[in-house]
């Protein structure tokens, strides 16, 4: 009887938010209406490639009636409209879960079906098992992917999944909000009342919150316990999308947050689970974090002798990263801890903390002190101080100390295009944790006060009386530009790829070309070039050869999420232009000088004219890296001005 109430009463719950969300929807699986394939576009949101007509999300913290242990169980169904021809991924699921000898999690009950109005009829595809996989990923876990089939612009596709875990002190966010609008959403997160837990929601999205709860059998015994239940509903949530410039757009959607600290069962069991960052920081220490750091290395005589006449200590700790790089090869990948030392040299590739614990181990048995600096990176979200757990963490660097302990640097030593303190964008974060070797408490470090950067650039053209223009670039870039350089550089198939991007940006023909990119904390890339230009009356050319700033970026008019710059930008561009006799200049350039404090943003640019000679100047500062929507249009402002200046020509005229 109770359970026939509890029936009904969800099924009222479901009624009462349908009266109010656009599309009434009814949420038994396989029950899809003819107004929902038949709709062609979404009014609250018309731009919408999708819409997640309905979404019931069921999390319970419990105790196996089979193994009598708590365990994780959660259970998702989820209706989507395709509505442009972008939607049709929303089709495709993809998972990583754990599957060794002592925790296997697992995913079930799939049932995947698409639904298409077809020469008037409704057509419903069924997903195959040749569209469901579930492999290997690497060791000790496993990935399951599947896809619906049929799926087409207009197509409704529903999707129904189990994930069962023993892992029920690992609780991820509950997402209200998704990166498309969602009609209906239904949530319901029930925990054993044995579990403390604490519950924070975030974001602007209205919700009806309500409690409930039910009884549970304990083990396989015939004693009784309460399972608490949160019930979330929303309805007509707005999408919250990726935009440009945002390292993790996930962390400003509405979401709840479910913290576990303790199990207590009376008379049997008390387990305090919560956690300060002392608790992680011995957990760290009692890691392979710290016992591969502080190994033996190796190779320390072939180190020695590689050293001699290697003087100062920045140069010399290079010259280790460079002999551990030479030997073990990064495989583009970032773990946590990293893998036995032996296994990692023999195989001649690692992750990027296998590479950082092999470079301390190195760096420690030569006298200095590199200890591990706990990284989440900027794309996995900002670090939340009431998630504590080793978890919060994705990778490590170091934090390498002179023997004589006067001087300290930050090192990473897996990427090719960083250096001593300059380190990949995502690394760049206000908060790391830095783990002493000798026992003292674990310290945050800000990691953005490392991010120094400039680019200089200087172009000299010539022009010849039938218009030819000849000429040559000199590029510098310094630390965090530098890295950002190189890895442009590296992301490409060739040097002549690279080479082609140049010209195809520039409208020129590249001559000669030279790259200098040793590890280091500058860069430098020089070439030489010609252009032919139409010898007609007048002649038209940018004195702004770069794009510093892409004419496609910012363009919509508002911005939800706020905006992540990598680092604080600096430019110095110089120009000039020698024209000879039987030209004169009939238009230069607006000079510019614009000051925008909201974004800490400053563009100065002065074009004039010396005889045969024009010069330009251009510098652009822009000293804030996280810019709030309400200072969007000024953003957007200090942009489109910069866009304007590399846009703008000179004009020259034939006598």
């Amino acid at each position: 009887m109770k359970r026939i109430f509890t029936t009904v009463l969800i099924i009222l719950t479901f009624v009462l938010a349908a009266k109010a969300q656009t599309i009434p929807v009814n949420p038994k699986f396989g029950a899809v209406s003819d107004a929902e394939i038949d709709m062609t576009t979404y009014a609250p949101d018309t731009s919408a490639v999708a819409v997640m007509l309905y979404r019931e999300y069921t999390m319970s913290l419990t105790i196996s009636h089979i193994t009598g242990d708590f365990s994780k169980e959660i259970t998702v169904h989820e209706r989507i409209k395709v509505l442009k021809e972008e939607g049709k991924k929303f089709g495709d699921y993809s998972f990583r879960y754990i599957s060794s000898s002592n925790l296997k999690e697992a995913y079930s009950g799939v049932k995947v079906e698409t639904y298409n109005r077809e020469n008037g009829k409704v057509v419903r595809t069924k997903m195959s098992r040749k569209y469901d996989f579930d492999e290997v990923f690497s060791e000790d876990v496993r990935r399951r992917s599947f896809s619906a089939e049929n799926v087409k612009v207009g197509s409704v596709i529903e999707v129904f999944y189990k994930f069962s875990s023993p892992r029920y002190y690992d609780i991820a966010d509950v997402d209200i909000q998704l990166s498309i609008p969602v009609n209906m959403v239904h949530v319901e997160v029930g925990t054993a009342e044995f579990l403390t837990i604490n519950r924070t929601q975030r974001g602007a999205v209205p919700t009806r919150y309500r409690q409930d709860g039910r009884n549970q059998i304990l083990g396989t015994g015939p004693t009784n316990y309460r399972e608490n239940i949160d019930i979330y509903d929303a309805v007509d949530v707005p999408a919250l999308p990726s935009e440009s410039h945002s390292f993790c757009p996930e962390q400003y959607r509405s979401a709840i947050s479910y913290d576990l600290s303790g199990v207590v069962i009376p008379g049997a069991v008390y387990e305090s689970i919560s956690m300060n960052w002392s608790d992680v920081d011995k957990a760290i220490r009692e890691s392979d974090i710290f016992r591969v750091c502080k190994s033996r290395f190796r190779d320390v005589k072939e180190l020695e002798s590689e050293l001699e006449g290697v003087e100062g200590d920045a140069a010399r700790i290079a010259a280790v990263r460079n002999h551990v790089a030479g030997k073990v090869k990064w495989d583009g990948t970032s773990r946590l801890v990293p893998a036995e030392a032996r296994t990692v040299l023999k195989q001649g590739s690692g992750t990027d903390a296998d590479i950082n614990a092999l470079t301390a181990s190195a760096l420690n048995a030569l006298g200095y002190t590199a200890e591990p600096v706990m990284v989440k990176l900027r794309t996995s979200g900002m670090l939340i101080d009431f998630h504590i757990s080793l978890r919060s963490f994705d990778t490590f660097i170091l934090r390498v100390k002179s023997p004589d302990g006067r001087e300290s640097w930050y090192l990473d030593a897996a990427r090719d295009e960083a250096f001593l303190n300059v380190l990949d964008p995502r690394f760049l974060v206000e908060n790391a944790r830095l783990i002493p070797f000798d026992g003292s408490p674990g310290e945050w470090v800000d990691l953005t006060k490392l991010t120094r950067s400039r680019v200089a650039e200087i172009v000299k053209m010539q022009m010849a009386p039938d218009g030819t223009l000849t000429g040559s670039a000199s590029v510098s870039g310094f630390l965090e530009d530098s890295y950002a350089i190189k890895s442009h550089y590296n992301g490409f198939d060739s040097e002549d790829a690279f080479i082609e991007d140049i010209e195809s940006e520039e409208d020129i023909e590249i001559t000669r070309f030279e790259i200098k990119k040793e590890y280091g904390p500058a860069v430098e890339v020089s070439y030489d070039f010609e252009k032919d230009n139409d010898a007609g009356d007048r002649l038209y050319i940018r004195p702004v050869l770069s794009s510093f700033h892409s004419p496609s970026t910012f363009r919509q008019e508002e911005r939800k999420l706020p905006v992540d710059f990598p680092y604080p930008e600096s430019i110095a561009y110089s120009f000039s232009l020698e024209i000879p006799d039987g030209y004169t200049v009939e238009e230069l350039p607006k000079n510019t000088n614009l000051s925008v404090p909201t974004v800490g943003g400053r563009i100065q640019f002065l074009v004039q004219q010396s005889g045969n000679t024009i010069t330009a100047a251009y510098r652009v500062s822009l000293d804030k890296v996280l810019i709030l929507p309400e200072a969007y249009p000024d953003l957007r402002l200090f942009w489109e001005t910069a866009v304007g200046i590399e846009k703008s020509m000179i004009v020259l005229k034939k006598q």
